[in-house]
C-alpha cells in the first residue's frame, strides 16, 4: 500500500500546475487551466504574453470571467436552452472526429511506400505539359493572309496586337489583340478546358515554332477561313519528383484513409444503433421562400 501512495503521488510539475488561481463556488481555476489557454493560443500571442505581464495578467483575468459569466448563465437556465444544446452537441460531433479521426493518424504517419506507389500510378498529376501562347489574326482568304504576313514581316504598318484588332474576323480574340492565351499541343486552353479548344491548326503551328515572335505562313483553317500566327509565350513541360510531390500526396492519401475510416465508422452505428428513418415525411418541409432581387436604386 505505501508503494501504491509513492506512485499515486504528484510530480513537483503537476503539482504546481495544480494550485488553484481563483475558484467560483465548488469549481477551481488552475495554473495549469491558464498554461493550456496560453497554449492554445497562436505562437505571436504567446511571445506577447510571455513579455508582457499585463497581457498574461488580463488573459487570466478572462478566465475567471468566464467561469463568472458561464455560472450566471447556468443559474439562469441557459444549460438547458435549445440553441445552446444544439451547439453542445454539435461541438461534441466535432471535438470527437478531430480527435479519433484527424489528429490520432496524421499525415506524416503515412508509409513511404504508400506515398511512392500512388506517384508511380499518377504520372499524369504530376507532370506539366509544355505549353505555349500565340496569337493569330483570322482573315477570309489566302490572299489576305499574305498581305497580312508581308506587313508584319516589313514593319511598314501596325503592330500585330493592332493589326488583329483592326483586321481579324475572329470577334473572340480580336479585342485582345488575337491572344489565344495558353494552350497545350492538342489545343486545350489552360484554365478554359471546358470551353472547347483552339483550331488544331492553330496549336501545331505555334508548337512548330521555334522562339518566341516567330511568324507562321498562311494557314489554311478551312471553310474558306485563312490565318497568321505568332508565337508569343513558351512554358517548357514540368515533371515534379517524388520528394517535390510527397507532401501532397500525404495529405490527399491521409484524407482518403480518413474519410474511409468516418464511412466504416458510420456504417457501423448504423448496424449497431439501428436508426429508423422515414425520408417520405420530408415532404412536410417548409423550405424559405427565395428573395426577391433587390432593384438597384435609380439615379
Amino acid at each position: 500500500m505505501h508503494a501504491l501512495a509513492e506512485d499515486a503521488r504528484p510530480t513537483p510539475d503537476e503539482a504546481r500546475r495544480a494550485r488553484v488561481f481563483a475558484s467560483v463556488g465548488n469549481v477551481t481555476i488552475t495554473i495549469g487551466d491558464i498554461e493550456d489557454a496560453i497554449a492554445s493560443r497562436r505562437a505571436h500571442v504567446q511571445k506577447r504574453l510571455a513579455e508582457d505581464p499585463d497581457e498574461l495578467k488580463a488573459l487570466a483575468d478572462a478566465q475567471l470571467e468566464n467561469e463568472l459569466f458561464y455560472q450566471g448563465a447556468e443559474k439562469l437556465g441557459y444549460a438547458d436552452d435549445p440553441s445552446v444544446q444544439r451547439f453542445v452537441n454539435q461541438t461534441l460531433v466535432k471535438v470527437f472526429v478531430r480527435k479519433e479521426f484527424e489528429e490520432a493518424v496524421t499525415p506524416d504517419d503515412v508509409p513511404a511506400a504508400e506515398v511512392a506507389s500512388y506517384y508511380e500510378a499518377h504520372p499524369e498529376e504530376f507532370r506539366r505539359p509544355e505549353m505555349r501562347r500565340a496569337r493569330h489574326i483570322l482573315v477570309a482568304s489566302k490572299a489576305d493572309a499574305e498581305e497580312v504576313l508581308e506587313a508584319l514581316k516589313t514593319g511598314e504598318k501596325k503592330t500585330f496586337r493592332a493589326l488583329a484588332k483592326e483586321r481579324s474576323l475572329d470577334t473572340e480574340t480580336n479585342i485582345r489583340g488575337g491572344d489565344l492565351l495558353y494552350f497545350t499541343a492538342d489545343g486545350s486552353v489552360v484554365g478554359r478546358e471546358a470551353s472547347g479548344k483552339i483550331d488544331p491548326t492553330l496549336a501545331k503551328a505555334a508548337f512548330s515554332l521555334k522562339d518566341t515572335g516567330d511568324l507562321s505562313g498562311p494557314l489554311d483553317l478551312g471553310d474558306g477561313k485563312w490565318s497568321v500566327l505568332e508565337l508569343t509565350g513558351i512554358r517548357p513541360e514540368r515533371v515534379r519528383s517524388l520528394e517535390q510531390a510527397s507532401g501532397n500526396i500525404r495529405r490527399r492519401l491521409w484524407r482518403d484513409e480518413r474519410e474511409a475510416t468516418l464511412d466504416a465508422f458510420i456504417a457501423k452505428l448504423r448496424t449497431e444503433l439501428e436508426p429508423e428513418v422515414y425520408p417520405e415525411r420530408m415532404d412536410a418541409i417548409v423550405l424559405p421562400a427565395a428573395s426577391e432581387p433587390v432593384e438597384a436604386p435609380k439615379q
